[in-house]
């Protein structure tokens, strides 16, 4: 999904939870948008290039060039049920870690729509155990 998509929902989010919550809401927007921050992670240690717009540009058409085969079964960690979990536990001691929580399962809901939209399912690893796992068991 593009950034500007979750950027947008994001806003909306804040915008209906702002009354409750005052400036908390902007971990929302930290959650719902900033998580991506490990596709440019992954894309550093894939390339070793750092530009951002390089990056935005590859995960936006060079992706899609060659059906993913570049991403297909990367670790994008901030995309896992391992990092949802730790953020869901961490809500329950604070007003902003459930925003960021809120953020975080809005996120992937779109990301979830527009794999299904797209006829793809996960291309990355929804677990880092299961990467784990399964890159070991490669190596031997």
């Amino acid at each position: 999904m593009r950034p500007s998509v979750h950027f947008v929902v994001s806003l909306i989010l804040a915008a209906i939870f702002y009354p409750y919550f005052n400036w908390q809401v902007l971990f929302i927007i930290i959650g719902g948008v900033l998580i991506d921050i490990d596709h440019y992670f992954w894309y550093i240690f894939r390339f070793r290039k750092l530009s951002i717009l390089d990056c935005y540009n590859y995960h936006l058409t060079g992706t899609k060039k060659n059906n993913f085969k570049d991403v297909k079964g990367s670790l994008m960690i901030f995309h896992t049920i391992e990092f949802f979990l730790i953020n869901a536990l961490f809500s329950l001691y604070s007003d902003f870690g459930i925003m960021l929580t809120i953020g975080l399962l809005f996120h992937y809901i779109l990301d979830a729509i527009e794999r299904y939209r797209s006829t793809r399912s996960f291309i990355t690893s929804p677990s880092i155990i299961l990467w784990l796992i399964k890159n070991k068991i490669q190596k031997v």
